[in-house]
């Protein structure tokens, strides 16, 4: 089944979930790693992979969403107290909000510190004019962020193992089966 069920999450869903979260994780990775490294060409072709593809992910997401508000919704269970439904909807809106705001503040910070982004040698996104002021703003920006977006993907999957190792309860199923 394509499409979202009452019961269950559809493929399509289920694949932008995983496709998405495994290319964060790894965005978050190696985004810590590369700003550790020294200057190098290792380090820059790190940079150039990390732009595009922070790219492609803002372009799955953006079609995560659209699918997202034409899908069913599966609710939580029933039994699950008001605060932790509460507390799902909020960590789920602020990891949307994080899904968005890493790619672009990214790509604002690369555009003005006068840098064009590479996707795949398909096509550039040009630089826009120069603005130490604004590329500095948008480094600390996505480098917080990224500290704040870690934190809530560890919450996230902490949630989803506490349902199934704890509660006992279907919600981490449904978006594995």
């Amino acid at each position: 089944m394509l499409k979202n069920t009452l019961s269950s999450y559809g493929l399509i869903t289920k694949l932008f979930h995983w496709f998405i979260g495994i290319a964060i994780v790894g965005l978050l990775v190696i985004g810590f790693i590369m700003v550790s490294m020294l200057p190098s060409a290792d380090k820059w072709q790190l940079y150039s992979m990390h732009k595009a593809t922070g790219v492609l992910v803002l372009f799955l997401v953006s079609l995560r969403v659209l699918w997202r508000l034409i899908n069913v919704k599966l609710e939580l269970p029933a039994d699950l107290p008001l605060w932790q439904k509460l507390a799902s909807k909020f960590t789920h809106f602020l990891l949307y909000i994080f899904m968005f705001l890493m790619p672009v503040s990214g790509i604002l910070m690369s555009r003005f510190g006068g840098h064009e982004i590479n996707i795949f040698n398909l096509f550039l996104i040009p630089p826009l004019e120069k603005s130490p002021v604004l590329a500095s703003f948008f480094n600390n920006l996505h480098g917080v962020s990224a500290f704040v977006f870690a934190a809530l993907i560890v919450l996230h999957i902490s949630a989803g193992l506490y349902h199934h190792f704890v509660r006992k309860d279907n919600v981490l199923i449904r978006m594995i089966k």
